[in-house]
């Protein structure tokens, strides 16, 4: 088989018949679906057949959804000086313990520009922005796609989001092009566009979409795609809906007390619905969660609350805590950042229903040997983030 074209697997079907006698296709295909992701990475050379099978879309779909039984967190830290982006994940906790420690593992390295990472991760796939620079990359896979520039944003500000249609089987990234005019308490002149990027298709190119409403907003950062919908805090009484599939923007009225500016509130998906969580560090050393029962009429839950352990309140402050999200166990958490690299990663999973806190310590994160070994120094200016519900996609662009 010399020619430089991957057969189709369908056109193989008789060869992998005669060359496997002893093994029904069937059976091979439900073995190498049960394989981890790195070494069904290193068989695609094996043939052309096993290149044909891994790749494609059945297979990468089967690979997903047994993926998604077994969640991680992805873990990011961007060390400034050297100007590399480096990308983790570990397992979610999931013992009784009270306090754990988990292993990370090392994924992928950025280091042709310094990207940020600032959103959830959608089925495995992390949007990553730097100026007017918008990629997204799979660091299952290791690949990282640099997207066509969206048009000169001649000083504005870029908001970059990615979604997925389960009903089209699409990624589409929405981006948000504005000045960012609510620093000087105007909303005047911010020229705000909307424009949509289909990934995975012939038509390269940004499409520009309209809003229901012609009123500006305020772009927060943080965002969750929930069964084809895109949610994003817009200041600080709304969230922005985008539909990936219709590529509509309509609008949600946050709860009553939640502070969507704050940099200690996000928006999660707890239980598969929306809901928004809050951390006040100040007065209670509380959680507090509202989730949306009712799209359609707006209609959030009682407030529900959680309380941190005393002992770990101190590692929770002003300069470390960050809200991410929920994980599969029904819990919410909170990460506490740490720039000092001696100190532990550390993640606190809060049961908003039992009110009961774990607290698991994430090890092999920058430590003295990994900063040995990528030559970054055991000091430096870091960046830390933390989310759940990660999961390994073996889908190349």
């Amino acid at each position: 088989m010399e020619d430089s074209q991957v057969p189709s697997l369908s056109r193989n079907l008789d060869y992998a018949v005669n060359h496997t006698k002893n093994i029904p296709l069937d059976l091979v295909l439900d073995i190498l679906s049960r394989l981890p992701a790195k070494p069904l990475i290193r068989f695609q050379a094996v043939s052309k057949l096993w290149f044909s099978i891994i790749r494609s879309k059945d297979f990468v779909g089967t690979f997903l959804t047994r993926s998604k039984t077994r969640p991680r967190l992805l873990l990011t830290f961007k060390h400034f000086d050297s100007r590399k982006r480096f990308i983790f994940s570990a397992p979610e906790h999931e013992d009784d313990k009270t306090s754990s420690t988990v292993m990370a593992r090392h994924d992928m390295t950025i280091s042709d520009l310094v990207y940020y990472i600032e959103s959830p991760p959608v089925n495995g796939l992390v949007c990553c922005t730097h100026g007017s620079s918008i990629a997204v990359c799979n660091p299952t896979t290791r690949q990282i796609v640099t997207l066509p520039d969206v048009i000169t944003p001649n000083g504005r500000d870029v908001y970059a989001r990615l979604g997925y249609d389960p009903v089209g089987d699409q990624y589409k990234v929405l981006c948000v092009m504005m000045f960012d005019g609510f620093d000087s308490g105007t909303s005047d002149n911010i020229q705000q566009e909307h424009f949509v990027f289909t990934l995975g298709t012939p038509q390269k190119k940004w499409k520009k979409i309209e809003t229901v409403t012609k009123d500006p907003y305020r772009c927060m950062k943080g965002e969750v795609c929930i069964d084809g919908a895109v949610y994003y805090g817009v200041g600080h009484t709304r969230i922005a809906r985008f539909d990936v599939r219709s590529e509509k923007i309509e609008f949600i009225q946050v709860p009553e007390d939640y502070n969507a500016v704050s940099s200690y509130s996000r928006l999660i998906i707890y239980q598969g619905k929306l809901a928004c969580l809050s951390y006040d560090f100040y007065l209670t050393s509380e959680m507090y969660m509202w989730i949306l029962q009712d799209a359609e009429k707006q209609e959030w839950s009682s407030v529900v609350t959680c309380d941190v352990h005393s002992e770990w309140k101190d590692r929770l402050t002003e300069e470390r805590v960050l809200c991410t999200g929920e994980i599969h166990t029904n819990e919410a958490i909170l990460v506490s950042r740490s720039l000092n690299s001696s100190e532990l990663f550390c993640v606190y999973y809060c049961d908003m229903i039992s009110k009961l806190v774990r607290r698991a310590e994430v090890d092999g994160i920058a430590d003295d040997e990994f900063r040995g070994v990528h030559g970054i120094g055991k000091y430096g200016r870091d960046e830390m983030w933390c989310f759940p519900g990660h999961v390994e996609n073996i889908m190349f662009f």
